[in-house]
């Protein structure tokens, strides 16, 4: 089985039309491609926030034939352009970033570009839809249902 790429991955569950048949894809994405739920987490939780400029860097899209499972690779390295993440220098950062790009499948860098500033670019699959996919994945949802919670506590 060919491995596909996490656009490819996600391109699929868009064009899905009913909410529960996309949580089953997307549930069924996260247990072959685990990094799948990691790339969601970046895109979509408020609290977590990348230490780059907004915007595409210049860099050459990959010509290498086959890089479909490299992005799955290299999300182990996601932490690197967080904020409060690696201790490096910004220039070192921005140009390993542009490495990453340069290095995956011309259409995941356009993806991560994308979850860099906060857009996630395939249709139906919304912020609500991982929050109810996966619950408690977001960190900041999660501190707003506990807060909900809380408040609830102190009415009784």
């Amino acid at each position: 089985m060919a491995i596909k790429s996490m656009s490819e991955i996600f391109k699929i569950i868009s064009d899905i039309k009913t909410t529960q048949e996309k949580q089953n894809a997307l549930r069924a994405a996260h247990q072959q491609v685990p990094a799948t739920i990691d790339l969601l987490r970046l895109a979509f939780d408020k609290n977590i926030k990348f230490a780059l400029p907004e915007g595409e860097p210049p860099y050459k899209p990959c010509e290498k034939i086959d890089q479909h499972g490299r992005l799955h690779q290299e999300m182990r390295k996601m932490y690197i352009f967080l904020e409060n993440g690696a201790n490096i220098p910004k220039s070192k950062r921005e140009t390993i970033f542009i490495q990453l790009l340069e290095s995956i499948e011309p259409d995941d860098a356009k993806l991560l570009l994308s979850v860099k500033d906060k857009k996630f670019p395939y249709k139906g699959i919304t912020r609500k839809l991982v929050e109810d996919t996966f619950p408690g994945l977001l960190s900041d949802a999660a501190k707003k249902e506990e807060k909900r919670n809380q408040n609830e506590q102190e009415q009784k």
